[in-house]
């Protein structure tokens, strides 16, 4: 329950800020916010601990930060810029990843399956590079919204625009890699993706299924 809350309110987080703004000073706006931040927080660091929380925890770390500015000085077009810190965040943790590895998807990867090939391991290396390219396009438009735009036009980019693009890069890449590997991990999917992507046999070749 508290994780769905969290999820929710970051994914409507453009959208309370046009609207709460409209109606609220900023501060207000902060504070309620930061009630957000702390159930997020709590999901979180429900059963992880270690480095693994440390870079979850990047992200909400940033916003609060974010939240207190906001409420000491009562100007909301600091709101705006939390998209573009939280893909800075994002790119940081990602990229620090490639130095040190585990890479980030790897590590997604690994809490659905164990054993990954060197293939699939070199594959996520290169998948966490996308990512890393994607955050770093994704801040600098949302940097020059905050800037440059209107709260509307800022709301709809990254309230709307932003989701379309992360996800239309999530699916191709998902496909790509069940099409490439042909490992299907129990999902709702799987029947259909079996049927559009047949197993392969021993020579490689994709198995006809009746």
């Amino acid at each position: 329950m508290l994780k769905a809350l969290a999820i929710g309110i970051g994914i409507a987080y453009p959208l309370l800020i046009y609207a709460g703004l409209s109606y609220f000073e900023p501060r207000t706006v902060a504070l309620a916010l930061g009630f957000g931040v702390l159930v997020r927080v709590a999901s979180i660091a429900r059963g992880r601990e270690g480095v693994q929380l440390s870079r979850l925890l990047l992200a909400p770390a940033t916003v609060a930060v974010v939240l207190v500015v906001t409420a000491v000085l009562n100007e909301g077009r600091v709101f705006l810029y939390v998209p573009a810190l939280i893909n800075l965040a994002l790119l940081v943790s990602f990229g620090h990843t490639l130095r040190r590895g585990p890479s980030m998807v790897e590590t997604f990867a690994r809490l659905q399956v164990d054993d990954l090939s060197e293939d699939e391991s070199a594959y996520a290396v290169a998948v966490t590079r996308i990512w890393c390219v994607f955050f770093f396009a994704n801040g600098a438009v949302a940097l020059f919204l905050a800037v440059q735009a209107t709260v509307g036009v800022w709301a709809f980019y990254t309230g709307f625009l932003s989701y379309v693009l992360m996800g239309t890069l999530f699916a191709v890449e998902f496909l790509y890699r069940t099409w490439r590997f042909r490992r299907y991990t129990g999902g709702p999917l799987n029947p259909l993706l079996e049927r559009v992507f047949p197993p392969r046999g021993g020579d490689g070749e994709d198995v006809t299924r009746a």
